[in-house]
């Protein structure tokens, strides 16, 4: 009885502390902005979210670029700051540069915060990051950690809430992109227009024809703007804003004081059913508290492993690793007549074919029994730039079909070391990859190695990056395949396997050659050896000798600057000592600032390179 009254009062507790933070917190929805994205949507972008100074802790940049994970020389260029060691003023708006990007249905920006003590989700959200994001979706993201106790050094991936632009192009009389602002008391539109140089007709339009800014005061917007504006270098808060802050101060105590109580009171019951239950059992080990209330907390975190779909779909946030549902289990039969047996005909590489079943194109691989732990890793994927595991079937031995996502523009190293006369009259004409595109290859399955590293429980670790196992799909869009020799990572060096084959591919992109190749005296040269010679020299030398490196086919069709940064990037991620690599959320950060730089974008512009991927023009910090 008494573990009975325990697991109930712990049920009323949690959903006081929900209701509570629901009331607390208000949701996107209440401002009208939309931050959902589809298939149709960009992947990713550069864009920016504000941030107001507050004391005591984010009165300086340092502080609040280490809660967002960027340079403060970054924040202090888009805020129009002088230094990146200026003293701000309370209340002081700034712009702090993100990548936004879209997995499954929500654009988010995925932020790595550490727990400090007192910490709770709402806190975190509300007073540290200003709701830009809101304590469901942070719970959501974090579904192993228990909202309101949270381990001191725990790490926790925050969604900031973000969008990307559809309509990116200001020669179309577009916008460039969507900044997200939080709304503080007292703002009203002709504030916010003024503000960000954008008329009051595009703020409402963005955010559903919304305009009672009153009500919705700490609720994230969206602000369309066909440039970053240059902010006043300083912007007091109103005596409002000062009011804000001390209500959210007194609320913050308030929930603090209501978690004390309530957790003093859970403690109180557990004692007061010991003692119950010893005297009634004549013991102090009790069968009803072994089998009852402690057996649930001890059982819980084994059963989230165990029953993943239990969690709901509305919960699956961009960088949570788990489950859309369950993979189709396929009629064996149903495959092996799509596929002609297996039949040579069909085979598109290695133990893959090709098929057709519901009317629907897909990638069939045949796997043996010791592909336990592929499966495992591949159902917990999500992501863009992930190829999709759509089903399986398993036969008595244990031998498996896994069905994919068809990819119809084939590997990349088919199109990027193919060789016009080894292919037959019937072949489909394969084009050469542009500069444009290479750079925006290598972004996508930067994305999707950033994902498995930075994304995933426990962070997973490819183990086989190379250009056989990037597939194009469409308008060339890049996706990592074939984990057969993915695995958890087992240390933080681990992933830097991943990114010195990132690295190799980049090189590859860059050159036109293969990553290792042997010469006709017999001599093996590579890469990532060769890249060094090309880089240690004198400036004008090294673009020099860049320009007779790089491939020949581009016909220098590339920024100069763009490819050195690009060869710099990839010596890094190819350094001999893995410690010295930069991790793939490094790798993300300098590929988009090289994505929206203007030279990339004017070459591929001039050059007449037709847009086959949707690329973001580029944002200029001020």
């Amino acid at each position: 009885m008494a573990a009975s009254k325990l697991k109930f009062i712990t049920t009323i507790f949690f959903t006081i502390m929900r209701v509570i933070g629901a009331q607390a917190q208000k949701t996107s929805t209440s401002s009208g902005a939309n931050f959902s994205c589809s298939s149709e949507s960009p992947t990713w972008c550069s864009t920016y979210v504000t941030y107001h100074a507050t004391s005591p802790g984010f009165m300086n940049l340092k502080n609040i670029s280490e809660l967002f994970t960027v340079n403060p020389a970054s924040i202090a260029r888009a805020s129009n700051i002088a230094s990146e060691k200026a003293k701000l003023s309370p209340g002081q708006v700034l712009f702090i540069p993100i990548t936004c990007g879209c997995t499954g249905t929500r654009y988010f920006a995925n932020i790595t915060y550490h727990i400090r003590k007192t910490d709770s989700f709402y806190l975190v959200s509300t007073a540290l990051f200003q709701n830009l994001t809101d304590y469901v979706a942070v719970e959501s993201m974090n579904p192993s950690l228990n909202p309101i106790a949270l381990p001191i050094g725990d790490e926790v991936v925050i969604p900031i809430y973000c969008k990307c632009s559809e309509k990116n192009h200001s020669w179309n009389g577009g916008r460039n992109f969507l900044i997200t602002y939080v709304l503080q008391p007292g703002d009203d539109l002709p504030t916010l227009s003024s503000l960000f140089k954008t008329s009051p007709d595009d703020i409402t339009s963005e955010n559903n024809n919304f305009t009672d800014f009153v009500t919705a005061s700490g609720s994230p917007i969206l602000i369309p703007v066909s440039e970053l504006p240059v902010l006043p270098q300083t912007r007091l808060k109103s005596k409002t804003g000062v009011k804000k802050l001390i209500l959210v101060i007194i609320t913050s105590i308030f929930g603090a004081l209501a978690v004390l109580v309530l957790a003093s009171f859970l403690v109180y019951m557990r004692r007061a059913s010991r003692r119950t239950t010893g005297k009634a059992l004549g013991r102090s080990d009790s069968s009803l508290e072994t089998s009852g209330f402690l057996k649930m907390r001890k059982n819980l975190p084994h059963e989230t492993i165990l029953r993943p779909k239990m969690m709901a779909q509305d919960k699956l946030l961009p960088g949570l690793a788990s489950n859309l549902g369950n993979p189709i289990a396929y009629d064996r039969r149903l495959i092996l007549e799509a596929t002609g047996n297996l039949s040579e005909s069909c085979r598109i590489g290695g133990s893959v074919y090709k098929a057709m079943i519901n009317n629907e194109q897909v990638a069939v691989k045949k796997v043996y029994e010791d592909s336990n732990e592929e499966l495992k890793i591949l159902q917990k994927l999500n992501h863009a730039n992930l190829v999709k595991l759509m089903g399986a079937s398993t036969d008595l031995n244990g031998n498996r079909l896994l069905v994919y996502e068809f990819a119809e523009n084939g590997s990349l190293d088919r199109r990027l070391f193919f060789e016009p006369s080894s292919l037959s009259p019937s072949s489909k004409p394969v084009g050469l990859l542009t500069w444009h595109q290479r750079l925006q290859i290598a972004l996508d399955v930067a994305h999707g190695l950033q994902y498995l590293h930075e994304h995933t429980q426990p962070s997973i670790v490819h183990s086989d990056i190379r250009t056989s196992n990037i597939l194009l799909g469409s308008g060339l869009r890049a996706k990592i395949s074939n984990f057969s020799s993915a695995r958890p990572a087992m240390s933080s060096v681990s992933p830097k396997v991943d990114v010195f084959g990132f690295g190799v591919v980049l090189l590859e992109l860059l050159s036109g050659k293969r990553g290792m190749e042997m010469k006709e005296s017999g001599e093996t040269v590579m890469l990532s050896e060769e890249i060094r010679g090309v880089m240690e020299v004198g400036e004008q030398r090294e673009e020099r000798r860049l320009r007779l490196w790089m491939d020949p086919r581009l016909e220098g069709s590339y920024p100069v600057e763009g490819a050195m940064s690009l060869a710099g990037l990839a010596r890094a991620c190819t350094q001999d000592k893995s410690s010295a690599r930069p991790s793939m959320t490094e790798v993300v950060f300098n590929l988009s600032v090289l994505a929206h730089s203007p030279s990339t974008f004017e070459t591929s512009w001039a050059s007449g390179e037709e847009d086959e991927t949707k690329m973001v023009r580029p944002v200029v910090a001020r």
